[in-house]
């Protein structure tokens, strides 16, 4: 009885291995033709996939900027909003060229600063299916500082800002979206982080007349060796042209 036993023991065992070779081989063959299946339908989709010509983007979010000048050292203390836009051709399936605005203001009170960086771009994707994207531009970065109003031009106020403009740079990521699918152009929704630095050198004094007549005010420079960096991130709305 007990070799019978036995016996049947290890039938069962040989039952289950059997079951177990069989189960094996469905999963293999299954997971075989799910690639097979995944392999074959990738150029389709890459063919599905509408070529587009041109982006243009605008959007609006928040960034902190760190400035520098002599005597002077904010570290990456002052936040505010930021806006950002870009428009471009694409030459490629994968590379574009455009413009590009990045914009930083802390606030609307006095002694706000602002600093604009623009830049003719290039506009580039890793893969072949727009997603993913880096940026690099270089152009030109301006800051400015609202002083006080207490200059007066005819008998009357007027606006008096330090500002200077140099040389900008200016590298980001960033993610296309699809949202929508058109004839003539999709829309698309894109978050992205961007840094801009620049190193203007001397912000000088002027004062800006009721017509809007910009003067220099002799006086000497508010700020000299400036230099900043801003840091942003960002949301925003745009298309792709067909």
């Amino acid at each position: 009885m007990k070799a019978i036993g036995g016996c049947d023991t290890l039938g069962e065992a040989d039952a289950g291995d059997a079951q177990t070779q069989r189960r094996a081989q469905l999963f293999g063959g299954a997971t075989a033709g799910a690639v097979l299946l995944l392999a074959s339908s990738l150029p389709a989709r890459a063919q599905d996939r509408v070529p587009f010509n041109g982006w243009g983007v605008l959007g609006l979010g928040t960034g902190s900027a760190n400035v520098a000048c002599a005597g002077c050292r904010s570290g990456w203390s002052l936040g505010g909003p930021t806006r950002l836009s870009t428009v471009g051709q694409m030459v490629t399936p994968r590379l574009g060229v455009g413009v590009g605005l990045d914009e930083w203001w802390l606030g609307s009170a006095a002694d706000t600063e602002v600093i604009k960086t623009g830049t003719v771009l290039v506009h580039y994707y890793p893969t072949v299916r727009p997603g993913a994207f880096v940026e690099a531009g270089l152009g030109l970065a301006r800051a400015a500082v609202r002083l006080d109003a207490s200059t007066r031009f005819a008998g009357r106020p007027v606006e008096s800002i330090a500002e200077g403009s140099g040389l900008g740079l200016m590298a980001a990521v960033g993610y296309d979206l699809r949202l929508t699918r058109g004839k003539d152009a999709d829309v698309i929704v894109t978050p992205r982080v961007s840094y801009a630095y620049s190193s203007i050198g001397d912000l000088e004094r002027y004062v800006y007349s009721p017509n809007g007549d910009r003067y220099a005010a002799g006086r000497p420079p508010f700020a000299t060796g400036w230099r900043h960096q801003v840091l942003a991130g960002g949301l925003a709305v745009g298309f792709w042209g067909h």
